[in-house]
């Protein structure tokens, strides 16, 4: 037996194609196709889940890390437009007691409200279906291979945003790009209700030796803490950390296994002996792996640790702001050349994987500032189609007044 099988070469049909194709359906591909598709533009979204938002959804990273101090809104565009939305409908709330603007939100409705905004935008849905290559002609991206329950198929774009989290395209078309495992790199979040969460905080200000103690059982059980507030008092959500290789089938097999059963183990434990969670029912558990470390491209520019807050950049495109650090919830200038690759004339990179180094990237890859990067690398792509100017060639000047006009604040 060899460890090899031969698949024989086959023709594969172009099932569709769009002026702009975006790849992936999270923070960045949605805010990406919206932000194009308001302007005109034929998009097309392909998403490999059922539903839009990525790991802001799908993913339950439900804590939208970070809009500024507490009480300041240091973003604009749809970074702030999808937070208004989620007001509007009562379903985000920032904890009186937390330092900075992190809303907690209801990952339903914010699903809702990706699919609302990208059916306002006329940009069209292709869901259920997974890019796994691509066709590169010259400097340019052709098409990218897709597979789905109606098999093997091609999808064409005179444009495509790469907002698959991993920077997929870039393995597939020899972008330059950096690849980092972080010993946290992975993980799987769960939500439960019918929880007392004023009366888990009271406990853990009242009591803190107990508390102690009881961190110390909750370890040696291997179950996960803090609790984490939600967008209301009777429910709560867990984000866990695991090691492991996001692009490593095995590795992401391993953490759907591990914390699950360690979600199993936290329920049980925090329903005896935790005060608050007598009473605790499982809402849901995660449905994607989450992500915190892969392909991160090279870039016009890469973004350094002292950059992130603090940078200023004549090329900004949008306002980011940290979330951890001794400097949260502090400003940095997002530049446009972060998005735009040293190879490859017809793709732009949005979300997890710009242009940043490895430090910088744990304030850069966070939902918030996904939105802004989509939202800049939307508008690019529009520019581009417009102007018939190659992505790293368009008017920076141009970029940002159309920016303006959807309501980002540069400067």
């Amino acid at each position: 037996m060899t460890d090899r099988i031969h698949e024989p070469a086959r023709d594969i049909e172009v099932m569709d194609q769009a002026d702009l194709v975006v790849l992936g359906g999270g923070p960045a591909g949605v805010a990406a196709a919206v932000a194009a598709g308001r302007l005109g533009m034929d998009v097309l979204i392909v998403e490999r889940y059922g539903c839009l938002g990525g790991l802001a959804t799908a993913g339950l990273v439900i804590v939208l890390v970070s809009y500024g101090k507490k009480g300041e809104i240091l973003m604009s565009g749809l970074a702030v437009e999808y937070l208004d939305r989620l007001k509007a409908r009562g379903t985000v709330r920032t904890p009186e007691w937390c330092t900075n603007e992190n809303p907690v939100c209801d990952p339903e409705v914010l699903k809702h409200i990706c699919l609302e905004t990208v059916e306002e935008a006329k940009v069209r849905l292709l869901l259920h279906s997974w890019v796994v290559g691509a066709s590169v002609q010259g400097d340019k991206l052709d098409a990218v291979i897709i597979e789905s329950k109606s098999g093997r198929q091609a999808i064409r774009g005179k444009l495509f945003i790469d907002c698959t989290g991993d920077g997929d395209t870039a393995a597939w078309a020899d972008v330059p790009f950096e690849n980092k495992e972080s010993p946290i790199g992975l993980g799987l979040d769960w939500r439960w209700t019918n929880v007392d969460f004023d009366r888990f905080r009271k406990f853990s200000l009242d009591e803190p030796e107990r508390l102690a103690e009881l961190r110390k059982e909750i370890k040696e059980a291997g179950a996960a803490y803090p609790p984490k507030p939600a967008w209301r008092n009777d429910r709560t959500w867990f984000i866990t950390a695991t090691p492991g290789d996001a692009l490593n089938v095995r590795d992401l097999t391993r953490c759907e296994i591990d914390m699950r059963k360690c979600a199993m183990r936290t329920y049980d434990f925090y329903r005896k002996h935790v005060p608050g969670f007598e009473n605790a029912t499982i809402i849901d558990t995660a449905s994607q792996v989450g992500t915190r470390d892969s392909r991160r491209i090279i870039g016009g520019y890469m973004m350094q640790d002292e950059d992130v807050p603090g940078g200023r950049f004549d090329d900004s495109i949008g306002t980011g702001v940290a979330w951890m650090g001794p400097r949260a919830g502090e400003a940095f200038d997002i530049p446009y050349r972060t998005l735009v690759p040293q190879k490859i004339n017809n793709v732009l990179y949005a979300g997890r994987c710009i242009s940043a180094c490895h430090k910088a990237h744990q304030n850069t890859r966070v939902i918030p500032n996904c939105w802004v990067t989509g939202q800049g690398a939307g508008v690019a792509a529009a520019v581009s189609l417009q102007t018939q100017c190659a992505p790293r060639d368009i008017s920076v000047e141009r970029l940002q007044q159309e920016l303006r006009k959807q309501g980002v604040e540069l400067g």
